[in-house]
């Protein structure tokens, strides 16, 4: 029988070791592990760091090509050549601890990479303006920075693109570059974007926005019984309820729009766009029709009016003088030949006249001819109450213009439009009027438009199929307008657009002056000094269809600029009539010439009924107005590092 043996110790003694080496080896194993992650994790780490630091190296170099990008095109309209921006200097590594190899993200040293595409037309700028259309340029700008001398090699790219903008002024429902105040006593509502290069102070709830609001400055729309309630005290504190009348939450202390003049936003400086170049920047030197040259209205205008100091109201528009302007023809500024001639009766002895267009029977000898102008400019007169001064004004018959663009005479405007389309592909459009008339404390030279329900049209004589439609009117005088404006269709009768806010029959058209006053067509030249406005004929419903650009008297610590209300001056009684406008409101600095600050209601004028909009037509590139003004702006549009 076999009986088993207990265990042997020496065995065991085996056993035990061979377990303890094997605790050890997974000791051994696991301390390794935890040393390799330790390892790789500072590695990681490391790298990470210097991913970090590569990354805003270029940066760097991407934000020096922004920065010189926003220099050239916002004060001075133009990019440059790619390749300057692409060997622009890199940034300075003297005082860095860490240094850098630049590249442009293709390989090539020392370089930034700069690509700038073609011009295209968005309806999303985006930012701020995300409600409003314009051109651009995108920029996309790639840097590499890899690091040198460090124990790993590590390089991060950033690459953005920034949109050089083109944004069309009349794009903003609103647009002031001064401080902007609206206090309506009535409910008013204003449908287009707003911005402000200052504050803005809203003071009523009477007041809503249907788009965005903006502004370089503070945004004040609280209701309040403290001083703040008073429009002139902008920039001051306030506190209240918050007026619930913004569709969205208006910002505040955004970046201020560069305009289309000198280097800042000072309206002195922006004033001078309408007002006569200085020195040789004017045409038709050649500097007038240079990019920067251009953004003065005078340069850039088809027809040129003016006349001299003595060329009076009552004169029967004598000493007037017109110029067609195209820098493509020999003589950039040409005069116009006269096509109204007026004529002695009875001899020469009558003091009956009347006018002829044409030559009859030789009656152009000096003997004969009273004077001699123009059809559709002429010298006319009348009471400003506003100003206390009598108005001395060179008058533009806009039904009379459109006669003069079609008539095939030699003293007609027929030719001048063709050659208008044969060079600048289009008809003439714009016009520019510069008063020479004395400037007095009893006497205020200014710019009257009449007759101008319906604006020019016509189609190019030449046959090619182009057509224009509309007109552009600027003076750096106060501006009038009589009667409705831009409201029939073309070729018709129909007062297609009068009271209402459908403009889809209208033509672009803009007006823009030191001042803006709309007189109705019950208007009469004949009021005078003491015709108190109830001896006035009240006015007729008004239609206004045109985007506007003016001056306004701006509020001080004693009295109310008259706010957005009443940037559209008036001199009759309106009480119970309406003014419909249907535009582009652009404030850009103070009046030079109608300078009394706004009176109040009930002696010079009474305010009307407002049925105000924005002219849609104004987001469609093609139905911009003549000449719109433009602002240049770049936009940030996207932003990534690999």
């Amino acid at each position: 029988m076999r009986t088993s043996h207990p265990f042997d110790p020496r065995n065991r003694n085996g056993y035990v070791l061979i377990m303890t080496l094997f605790f050890l080896a997974a000791s051994l194993m696991t301390l390794a592990s935890v040393m390799w992650w330790a390892a790789s994790c500072d590695k990681e780490t490391r790298r990470n760091e210097l991913f970090t630091t590569a990354e805003a190296a270029a940066e760097a170099a991407n934000e020096t090509v922004v920065a010189n990008l926003d220099r050239d095109w916002s004060y001075q309209q133009l990019l440059q050549a790619a390749s300057v921006y692409q060997n622009l200097a890199l940034p300075v590594q003297t005082a860095w601890p860490m240094k850098f190899q630049y590249s442009d993200g293709s390989g090539n040293n020392n370089k930034i990479g700069v690509n700038i595409g073609y011009q295209v037309f968005t309806n999303a700028l985006g930012s701020q303006f995300a409600n409003l259309a314009g051109y651009i340029y995108p920029c996309t700008i790639t840097s590499t920075a890899t690091t040198s001398n460090q124990l790993y090699t590590v390089s991060a790219t950033v690459q953005q693109v920034v949109n050089a903008t083109i944004i069309p002024l009349f794009q903003f429902g609103l647009f002031y570059n001064m401080n902007l105040e609206i206090d309506p006593g009535a409910a008013m509502t204003f449908k287009g974007p707003v911005f402000s290069n200052g504050g803005i102070w809203s003071g009523t709830p009477n007041m809503t926005y249907n788009s965005t609001v903006a502004a370089a400055g503070n945004i004040y729309y609280l209701a309040t019984n403290g001083v703040s309630t008073n429009p002139w005290c902008i920039g001051k504190s306030d506190t209240g309820t918050p007026l619930t009348n913004f569709l969205s939450r208006p910002i505040a202390k955004e970046d201020s729009l560069n305009l289309p003049i000198g280097t800042n936003n000072n309206p002195g400086s922006v004033e001078a766009i309408i007002n006569l170049p200085v020195g040789t920047n004017g045409a038709p030197n050649a500097y007038a029709y240079t990019t920067n040259g251009q953004v003065y209205y005078f340069n850039q205008a088809d027809l040129i009016v003016s006349n001299s100091p003595n060329g009076l109201a009552g004169k029967n528009g004598t000493n007037i003088t017109i110029w067609f302007q195209d820098n493509q023809q020999a003589n950039a500024l040409t005069p116009l030949t006269n096509d109204l001639y007026v004529f002695k009766t009875n001899g020469g002895s009558g003091l009956s006249w009347t006018n002829v267009l044409v030559n009859t029977n030789g009656l152009y000898s000096a003997t004969n001819v009273a004077y001699q102008g123009y059809s559709f400019v002429t010298n006319v007169s009348f009471y400003d109450y506003r100003e206390s001064d009598t108005n001395q004004a060179v008058q533009i018959d806009v039904g009379k213009l459109s006669t003069w663009l079609t008539n095939t005479s030699t003293t007609g405007g027929k030719n001048w439009n063709a050659m208008n389309y044969t060079d600048k592909g289009r008809g003439i459009f714009s016009i520019y009027v510069y008063n020479n008339v004395s400037n007095s404390a009893s006497q205020l030279p200014c710019v009257r438009v009449a007759n101008g329900a319906q604006l020019p049209y016509t189609t190019d004589p030449g046959g090619s199929g182009r057509s224009t439609g509309g007109l552009t009117v600027v003076t750096p005088q106060p501006l009038y307008v009589l009667g409705n404006y831009n409201v029939q269709t073309n070729g018709g009768t129909a007062m297609a657009s009068a009271g209402t806010t459908n403009t889809a029959n209208t033509y672009p058209a803009s007006l823009i002056g030191d001042a803006i006053t709309i007189l109705s067509a019950n208007w009469r030249d004949t009021n005078g000094p003491n015709t108190t406005m109830a001896m006035r004929l009240n006015p007729t419903n008004t239609t206004i269809n045109a985007a506007t650009m003016e001056g306004i008297v701006q509020s001080t610590n004693s009295s109310y600029s008259g706010g957005l209300e009443n940037f559209l001056r008036l001199e009759e009684n309106w009480s119970g009539v309406t003014l419909t406008y249907n535009g582009s409101i652009v404030v850009m600095f103070p009046s030079q010439y109608a300078t009394s600050a706004w009176p109040g209601t009930g002696s010079v004028y009474n305010p009307p009924t407002r049925n105000w909009a924005f002219d849609l037509n104004y987001t469609n590139p093609n139905k911009l107005p003549p000449l719109t003004p433009k602002v240049y702006k770049i936009i940030r549009a996207s932003w990534n590092d690999y």
